[in-house]
């Protein structure tokens, strides 16, 4: 399925398999909870989720944030002071110069959930943290990905 939210203050949300979630109003919030979701806010202040495997998020807005919380997510933070959460098992991020990524890493699967290991965050300054370059947490620290 499809959502869009185009007026400002919309809500978007797709939660079947390869659903597609964009608010592109401002402080909009999109979200995909399916299957190979994506899930875009390209508003001023927007948020753009998604939590199913595979999913990417984008913020391209002003302000905007993006997560993806599923398994192998990708979140990307392109827009003005935007951030990029990654948190789900083998996730990444990428971002602009200027905005923020977040990474978790994650443990091999426990029975009940792949256990946290560490969090980090860093402003991508295009020096140690490259801009438009994905990266996931390994050993605590950021690695570039493809």
């Amino acid at each position: 399925g499809a959502a869009s939210a185009t007026g400002d203050s919309g809500a978007a949300s797709a939660t079947g398999d390869r659903g597609a979630a964009s608010a592109t109003g401002t402080r909009g919030a999109a979200s995909a909870t399916g299957y190979s979701g994506a899930a875009s806010a390209t508003g001023d202040s927007g948020a753009a989720s998604a939590t199913g495997y595979r999913g990417a998020a984008s913020a391209t807005g002003d302000s905007g944030a993006a997560s993806a919380t599923g398994d192998s997510g990708a979140a990307s933070a392109t827009g003005t002071g935007c951030v990029a959460l990654a948190c789900g098992y083998e996730s990444k991020a990428l971002g602009t110069l200027g905005n923020a990524i977040v990474c978790c890493e994650r443990g091999p699967w426990n029975g009940k959930t792949y256990p946290l290991l560490a969090i980090k965050a860093a402003i991508v300054d295009g020096e140690i943290i490259k801009a438009d370059t994905w990266y996931t947490l390994k050993n605590g620290e950021f690695v570039e990905v493809e």
